[in-house]
């Protein structure tokens, strides 16, 4: 999801299982039977990917809530994202308005 992507729309996948604990997202991946925590700004982030939304839209709000330069949000945000993706917790939506079938796996 590099800068020319920043419009794609995301998604967290159906099943990633998550709560907020003291202000922190403790995430469940089940088929690795792994827990991981998102602190601070990363919380924040993951609650912004509510539904389908785009990697511009978290980083307008990360810069309207947080005092950080649009260019530092938007590579974090975009490194995040990556890493979120790479763990199977968040999925790019496709164009053309595919959606994935029960069982079907994230990116």
């Amino acid at each position: 999801m590099t800068g020319s992507n920043q419009m794609v729309k995301i998604k967290r996948c159906d099943e990633a299982v998550w709560r907020v604990i003291d202000g922190d997202v403790v995430l469940l991946i089940p088929e690795e039977a792994s827990i991981h925590a998102l602190t601070g700004c990363g919380s924040r982030v993951w609650e912004l990917i509510e539904g389908e939304t785009t990697i511009a839209a978290v980083v307008a709000s990360i810069c309207a809530e947080y005092e950080v330069e649009p260019d530092r949000a938007r590579d974090e945000v975009t490194e995040f994202v990556d890493k979120l993706v790479s763990m199977n917790l968040v999925e790019a939506v496709p164009d053309n308005g595919h959606v994935r079938e029960e069982g079907e796996q994230c990116l």
